[in-house]
């Protein structure tokens, strides 16, 4: 297999390589694209690893990633990722924690990237690194789709956390267990306690403080802590996204970075309020390190995990941070630059769609026969903004041009039939408020 792998990316090289140049370096431990460098590089490492460093279309900074390929490869291959700590290269994850080994033993596929570069801390840039990275993975190995785990550390531990929050996409990657050891979930509290400040408002990285530009701070993270207070602003937290992902917390309890505890507490508790899977382990120790991690108890208990999605009948509240697909709802943002929270449900017994307490929402489209409700019966659709926000709601699944369609149960025009894409779209006019409609085969 990992003959194949190189001979494959050897291929790939010398049909897609750049003439040879000199990359351009970072201070950030990271390399900027250029096209005068190899578009793609691979290296062999010790003990059944390749190391990778390629261009990615549309981003400014080269990926570097380890990938590790056991003797014996089931079929197809649960994949363990690994988001490195602050300073950190993939190599250095390797000599740090047995993980790897221990996961390579298992037969799993180990994914080790760098995300752009050493000081990344979940930032957007490098989640699309990473985004990208495991796309070029999925079409050259047998992943399995539903055994996709993930165990951050440190600044990787809020990256782990953060990428799982942010990938829901059916589509894409998505994370079926995740192991925060010790995370920065929150960095706007990470921000005020940190000895570096600048490396964050750094033009590089976030540009300015939290207080200056406060959303790609929530982007990254999993929840808002106030460092002052204490407190989590619920307002600015994706922490919910993760309720569908099993969850362990890991720290010593002595570990010297108190404020990296607050936030891993902080985040253990907000999933807990939510009905999360979700649980702590407390080592003794007063070390900041992978090494307190126990690795079998770890892959222990990733090994029973597999993928879990909302099913028909739930309640879940999901928040974008961009347009995209997020879970069954593809959702189109009113403005970019903010957090669009929707709670929605589809109830098969009374054929019902709850799309609530939305805000900032220009447009929502979900498949009703993927949620179990029948376009061919009185399909009710229950409506809730809390913002001035009108969205549209296209709803897939309907080849036929229903009989009538009412808001408030009065017949309204405020509505279109595609019969090509079927679907039918609702023009919601009224900010802040409930509206019921109802469908009418």
């Amino acid at each position: 297999m990992i003959a194949t792998l190189i001979l494959s990316l050897a291929a790939l090289q010398s049909g897609a390589a750049l003439p040879q140049g000199t990359p351009t370096q970072s201070s950030l431990g990271g390399t900027f694209v250029t096209p005068f460098a190899p578009s793609l590089q691979a290296g062999v490492l010790p003990g059944r690893m390749l190391e990778i460093t390629m261009n990615l279309p549309g981003q400014l900074w080269q990926e570097t990633f380890v990938i590790g390929i056991p003797q014996i490869v089931q079929y197809p291959a649960p994949v363990l990722t690994l988001f490195h700590g602050y300073g950190e290269e993939p190599r250095d994850v390797i000599a740090n924690t047995p993980l790897v080994a221990d996961a390579m033993a298992r037969g799993w596929i180990v994914f080790i990237p760098l995300g752009a570069h050493k000081f990344n801390y979940g930032i957007e840039y490098a989640q699309r690194n990473i985004e990208l990275s495991f796309q070029f993975l999925n079409t050259r190995l047998p992943i399995d789709l539903d055994r996709i785990y993930s165990v951050g550390f440190s600044m990787g531990g809020g990256a782990a956390a953060s990428f799982a929050a942010r990938h829901l996409d059916p589509n894409g990657i998505r994370f079926a267990a995740l192991v925060n050891h010790t995370g920065t979930t929150s960095l706007r509290a990470t921000y005020h306690t940190s000895n570096d400040t600048g490396l964050f408002e750094s033009p590089l990285m976030f540009g300015a403080s939290p207080a200056m530009n406060p959303f790609p701070y929530l982007q990254s993270s999993t929840i808002d802590l106030d460092p002052f207070t204490g407190l989590v602003d619920p307002a600015g937290e994706m922490a919910s996204n993760l309720t569908h992902i099993p969850t362990r917390h890991w720290n010593a309890n002595f570990d010297p970075n108190q404020t990296i505890i607050d936030q891993t507490v902080a985040l253990h508790e907000r999933m807990s309020m939510r009905g999360a899977d979700t649980a702590r382990s407390i080592v003794t120790s007063s070390i900041h390190s992978w090494g307190t991690l126990d690795s079998a108890t770890v892959l222990d208990w990733l090994a029973l995990q597999s993928l879990h999605t909302p099913v028909p009948g739930e309640v879940t509240k999901t928040v974008a941070d961009r347009d995209g697909r997020w879970h069954d709802l593809e959702i189109v943002q009113a403005q970019s630059g903010a957090l669009t929270p929707v709670m929605w449900s589809s109830q098969p017994v009374s054929n019902a769609l709850y799309l609530i307490e939305m805000a900032n929402i220009g447009s929502i489209g979900i498949d009703v026969t993927e949620v179990a409700l029948d376009p061919m019966q009185s399909l009710i659709v229950i409506l809730q903004t809390t913002d001035a926000s009108t969205p549209d709601v296209v709803l897939e699944g309907f080849p036929s041009i229903p009989s009538d369609v009412k808001r408030r149960g009065i017949s309204t025009s405020a509505w279109t039939h595609d019969a090509v894409a079927m679907t039918i779209t609702l023009h919601e006019s009224g900010p802040m408020g409930w509206a019921a409609w109802t469908i009418i085969p």
